[in-house]
């Protein structure tokens, strides 16, 4: 007898085989029935149910609504009834021959590149040409207007400021070919007529030591599409685009973008940075103003235009950043936000301003950058004239220090003479010249390291004899000490305690300047000394440094004898 277990369950597998085979072929020639009848019936077979084996129901829709059918999607509007007629004004050779361009010469004149009666609508813009677009300008003019409603650099209108090329991937502007083939599908409807023009601002030497060849100079290739209706649009609104550049940014003032007047809605914007400040730019919010009253205040200069965390070069449907160079002194951002779904009306008046706020600052509204905007609207009527175009400071030599701002009657502390500096690090604790922005009068500031135990003496010109207050800027930092003074080698006020923490958000290297204020400082004609004494720090400090911006010197004026 084989009582081994394996042997066991050898024999009741071999039993149990013959039942299992058996409900196998069952199932298979059930469903083999059903797909015989679902052939008979002329329906194609469908496949079995996870569950049970069952066979799918043929589909079928819901009993529709009795309503109309109507468009609810762009595809679906194709297959409408269209209620116009379509044509385009292009610059294809009349000759017959290939050099299918328009010549506009850089002389400041108006080359008209389309002449349309109405009613109709200007659908699709596309243009090429070699060399930059700082200097060129787009205008339209609706309707008999002897102003443009648009006027704009060619470039910015095509979605990318200051003149560069960049790809743009955004609804109502493509550019492909790395920028250079240039499209808008702004719809512009119009009346009686429109005209549109180009102005070529370059000078005659712009293409001197450049690769273009002489054929491509000055010469445009560009399609113009337009619809044409049978009776005049009611209610119309205009569309309109201007352009500001502001160069440079004015201290405690936010820039204005732009400013209207009239009833309509704000579709969008490109605009343009140029920095004159290391670090980021952009810490400045967007604010709007609708007839007269608040409407919108933002949070920092990326998070209008639907980004985060600073900027990087991406190209959307409704916002992008086409160029971003970096975080230095001269480099460039072009970024663009249209509001295609999120249009903001206004029945009288629009304003928008955006605050430029580097990081390293402080305060809002004490960078100096260039700044420029087109800005996309439509209007019932057209809106007052504003001035030509006549010149881009885009095209423009760039100057880093342009609008350099110091204080009122300050002698730089960086520019005074330095007579004598004594420091625990020797050497390496002598005073330096440091440049800083965006708060520091001049740019600069004076940089002492005591090592904790040191003194510093400047040479103090005065213009007379007299008593003077002395105004003295001071930075403060994490790392900065206590400082006393003395004047021609007498002491001057209480000890000054320079440290300033850092605060969580913003960790910048040093305060902006504070005023401190000594009075009733002797001073004869001349040269006297300024001795700035360093030797303790506060408990907190990190270190014994101290930083000087500026000094002013006010003439107290003498008692009248009685």
């Amino acid at each position: 007898m084989d009582t081994h277990p394996a042997s066991g369950a050898k024999r009741r597998r071999r039993r149990q085989l013959p039942v299992i085979v058996l409900a196998v072929t069952t199932v298979l020639l059930a469903f083999a029935a059903g797909r015989q009848a679902e052939r008979r019936a002329g329906r194609p077979p469908a496949p079995p149910f996870h569950a049970g084996g069952e066979l799918f129901p043929e589909p079928a829709p819901a009993p529709p609504p009795p309503n109309a059918v109507t468009a609810d999607n762009p595809m679906m509007l194709l297959a409408r009834p269209k209620y116009f007629s379509a044509a385009r004004v292009s610059s294809f050779a009349r000759n017959g021959l290939n050099l299918d361009t328009v010549s506009v010469p850089p002389d400041g004149q108006e080359a008209v590149l389309a002449d349309l009666k109405g009613p109709g609508a200007i659908t699709h813009i596309w243009m090429t040409y070699r060399g930059g677009s700082e200097n060129l300008v787009l205008r339209i003019y609706w309707d008999g207007q002897a102003d443009p409603s648009v006027e704009a650099p060619l470039g910015d209108f095509f979605g990318v400021a200051m003149g560069l090329t960049a790809p743009v991937s955004s609804l109502p502007v493509q550019c492909t070919s790395d920028g250079q083939s240039k499209n808008a599908w702004w719809h512009m409807p119009f009346n009686s007529s429109a005209r549109v023009t180009l102005t070529n601002l370059r000078p005659p030497d712009h293409f001197e030591g450049t690769d273009v060849p002489v054929r491509h100079r000055d010469r445009f290739y560009y399609h113009l599409d337009y619809q044409s209706y049978s009776r005049p649009l009611k209610d119309l609104r205009y569309f309109h685009a201007r352009f500001r550049e502001t160069d440079p940014a004015e201290r405690g003032k936010a820039v204005t973008l732009l400013d209207l007047e009239g009833e309509g809605h704000f579709v969008g914007l490109v605009l343009g940075n140029r920095s004159r400040t290391p670090g980021w730019f952009g810490e400045g919010d967007d604010i709007i103003t609708v007839d007269g009253r608040l409407a919108m205040v933002g949070t920092g200069t990326e998070d209008y235009f639907c980004d985060a965390w600073g900027l990087r070069v991406f190209s959307e449907a409704h916002f992008g950043c086409p160029v971003f160079e970096g975080r230095e002194i001269g480099d460039r951002t072009s970024l663009y936000r249209f509001h295609v779904n999120d249009p903001i009306p206004f029945r009288r008046t629009f304003k928008f301003e955006i605050e430029h706020w580097p990081w390293i600052s402080e305060f809002p509204n004490t960078g100096r950058d260039y700044f420029s905007c087109l800005g996309f609207w439509y209007q019932k009527g057209f809106h007052r004239p504003w001035p030509r175009l006549g010149r881009l400071i885009q095209a423009e030599p760039w100057d880093p220090a342009k609008g350099r701002w110091r204080v009122a009657g300050a002698l730089e502390a960086e520019d005074l003479g330095v007579v004598g500096f004594r420091s625990l690090k020797g050497e390496a604790g002598r005073p330096e010249r440091v440049f800083l922005m965006p708060n520091q009068s001049g740019d600069h500031l004076l940089e002492f390291d005591s090592g904790g135990d040191g003194e510093l003496t400047l040479a103090l010109p005065a213009e007379a004899d007299g008593t003077y207050d002395l105004k003295i800027h001071f930075l403060r930092a994490p790392d900065y000490g206590i400082v006393r003074l003395a004047v021609n080698g007498r002491p001057l006020g209480e000890a000054v305690d320079l440290y300033r923490a850092f605060v969580e958000m913003f960790p910048r290297p040093v305060w902006p300047p504070k005023e401190y204020v000594f009075p009733g400082v002797s001073l004869h004609a001349g040269v006297n000394t300024l001795t700035f004494i360093v030797d303790g720090k506060n408990p907190e400090s990190e270190g014994a440094r101290i930083g000087i911006d500026c000094l002013v010197l006010e003439r107290k004026p003498p008692l009248s004898s009685s």
